[in-house]
C-alpha cells in the first residue's frame, strides 16, 4: 500500500472562485472578498447572514437614486427611498438592502446570502452595486 500524500491542491482559498459554485457562505466570502465585501449578521434586526459592504457618499440621495434605479426591475414597486429618520434614508430593491446615514455621510449596503443561484450572481450584483454608487457619489457637473 502506498504511503499517503496530503493532497496539496487540498486548500483552495488561493485560486480564483467559481462562478458556478453553489452560494454557500463560504463561497461567497471568497468571491466577494476581494472586492471588500464582508460577511455579517446585523445585531437586533435579524440573525441571517448578509454580505455588507460601508461606503462614503458625499451626496447620499443622488447614490441612493442611483442604487436603486441599477437595481429596479420593471415590474417591481416597493422599490421607493424611504427616510428613516431626520438623516437616515433607506431602499431595497431586488434582494438589496440600502441604509444611508447622511450625517455620517455613509452607507450600508447588503445582499442577502440567500438571493442568488450561483456564486456568480453574487459578483455580479455586488459589481453592479459598486458602479451604482460609484456614480452616484460623484460631483454633480452645474
Amino acid at each position: 500500500m502506498p504511503p499517503l500524500v496530503p493532497n496539496p491542491d487540498a486548500d483552495d482559498s488561493h485560486r480564483g472562485t467559481n462562478a458556478d459554485a453553489a452560494p454557500t457562505l463560504p463561497n461567497i466570502a471568497r468571491a466577494l472578498e476581494s472586492r471588500g465585501w464582508k460577511i455579517g449578521t446585523e445585531r437586533g434586526y435579524d440573525d441571517d447572514p448578509h454580505a455588507f459592504k460601508i461606503y462614503r457618499v458625499r451626496d447620499g440621495r443622488r447614490a441612493m437614486e442611483a442604487l436603486r434605479d441599477a437595481l429596479r426591475k420593471e415590474e417591481e414597486r416597493g422599490c421607493r427611498i424611504r427616510r428613516e429618520t431626520q438623516t437616515v434614508y433607506s431602499v431595497c430593491c431586488a434582494g438589496v438592502r440600502s441604509r444611508l446615514n447622511e450625517g455620517k455621510g455613509e452607507g450600508v449596503v447588503e445582499m442577502a446570502c440567500d438571493s442568488e443561484d450561483s456564486v456568480g450572481g453574487f459578483v455580479e450584483k455586488a459589481r453592479v452595486i459598486e458602479e451604482a454608487m460609484k456614480r452616484g457619489s460623484g460631483r454633480r457637473s452645474t
